[in-house]
């Protein structure tokens, strides 16, 4: 038997304590979304993290623009999910429940971020992505039902 789903008030909540500079953006019946700075090792990013009940949390870097590296074997910009003009992080592999509606967002898709973030910024340097996990299957993540300003 699976756990709850959390609220997004016990999301808001938690978020707020854990990780201040994650400021409420945004604001739905069952939908939120939180921009703010992280900094995993060398440069510091501005991200977008939308959270609605029923789909798999988005995360986005807002800026600086994601470098792509075009002749790179393991794709231009590994471990996200498309369009390539505002791509979505691959954080987690949605097939093999590594996350649900029962976990905390600030305890699981922000640490993820900065993991990603940080591996993001060695593949920039040496061209192998060391994040591990699989390339994601584009058609697994359903996009944000509700826009949020």
């Amino acid at each position: 038997m699976r756990a709850r789903a959390l609220t997004s008030d016990e999301q808001i909540v938690s978020m707020k304590r854990i990780w201040p500079g994650l400021k409420l953006r945004g604001r739905r019946v069952g939908a939120v979304r939180w921009i703010g700075n992280l900094r995993p090792q060398f440069q510091i990013y501005r991200v977008e993290i939308i959270h609605q009940i029923s789909y798999h949390p988005i995360t986005r870097v807002l800026s600086p623009e994601l470098t792509r590296l075009p002749d790179n074997e393991e794709g231009q910009l590994p471990h996200v999910y498309p369009p390539a003009s505002d791509p979505r992080l691959c954080l987690y592999d949605p097939r093999t429940d590594e996350w649900d509606h029962s976990m905390l967002i600030s305890q699981t898709i922000v640490p993820w971020t900065l993991d990603w973030l940080a591996c993001y910024e060695l593949w920039l340097m040496t061209g192998k992505w060391t994040g591990g996990g699989r390339h994601p299957d584009t058609t697994t993540i359903a996009e944000t039902a509700v826009a949020l300003p």
